[in-house]
């Protein structure tokens, strides 16, 4: 389906009029489940526009420079990033490497991050082999930052209750814990593959969850994810818990992107591989 180039004048202020822009099929190939994830994601700054693939170009392109100026997420980012950068160049390396245990390697810091090395320099500038975003350069700053070394001993906790989680713990509910479901729901198998290749170990939990995966995003940041599966007409069931350490080595901010950043590369990872191009 190929969209001709109307509502010249229109100007989307709100993820609704981004949404009926949208041919409204849900095909996933922009790689989220719904135009409606589609617009909200448009909003936030975390897609463009032009991204859908239904979308005739010169339509398309309009409504990317048409869209209202607002501050989108990559610009706070942005200024966030900087103010960390800022904050790490006042740090002692050593002081850092001996307080949470990571690496010196030719004047930088090494931060591995499930399974690869981030390089952060004395700057507050980050390289690696892997692609760098806002989801990963945020929590790996604040982690040189917070992080007090503490080791984590396994007594998990919900998100919500880590100090500090109230704003975020909608957020984390429904864009982290819930599209995880959704995503372990349409592509169990290939999910456990993707957690297994960054890491994961099962562990057996209390409750009875079909899968219980613990992985390790950030040094003695560990996440236990827990999945049920639906059964006998009950709903599918995930849960994302911290260990009771989490809060004196990182920030609820932090742990949220790091959740996120996951997702989406899963997202993008599945997309990928998938026979069609589709998510769902």
């Amino acid at each position: 389906m190929v969209l001709p180039v109307t509502a010249r004048d229109e100007i989307l202020k709100t993820p609704l009029a981004i949404y009926k822009a949208l041919p409204g099929s849900n095909c996933g190939q922009c790689g989220v489940p719904s135009c409606m994830a589609f617009a909200a994601s448009v909003f936030q700054g975390m897609k463009v526009i032009t991204a859908c693939p239904h979308l005739e170009q010169a339509s398309a392109e309009h409504y990317r420079t048409g869209m209202v100026a607002r501050q989108g997420k990559d610009e706070d980012y942005g200024q966030l990033i900087k103010n960390l950068q800022e904050e790490v160049a006042t740090l002692d390396f050593t002081d850092i490497s001996n307080r949470i245990g990571i690496r010196i390697i030719d004047g930088t810091l090494a931060v591995p991050c499930l399974g690869r090395d981030f390089f952060i320099d004395q700057h507050g500038q980050m390289n690696s082999s892997c692609h760098i975003n806002h989801w990963i350069q945020v929590p790996l700053l604040h982690y040189l930052l917070k992080c007090q070394g503490v080791e984590p001993k396994n007594n998990w906790i919900p998100f919500a209750t880590l100090p500090g989680a109230g704003q975020w713990g909608q957020y984390f509910n429904h864009r982290c814990e819930k599209a995880l479901q959704q995503l372990i729901d349409a592509h169990e198998g290939l999910m456990l593959e993707l957690f297994f290749l960054f890491g994961a170990q099962s562990l057996t939990a209390d409750g009875g969850a079909d899968h219980s995966l613990s992985i390790l995003p950030l040094p003695k940041v560990p996440f236990l994810i827990n999945y049920w599966r639906s059964e006998e007409g009950f709903p599918s069931q995930l849960n994302i818990l911290l260990d009771h350490s989490a809060a004196q080595n990182t920030t609820p901010h932090s742990i949220t992107l790091l959740a996120r950043g996951i997702i989406e590369m899963f997202r993008q990872l599945i997309v990928s591989h998938s026979h069609n191009g589709r998510l769902f």
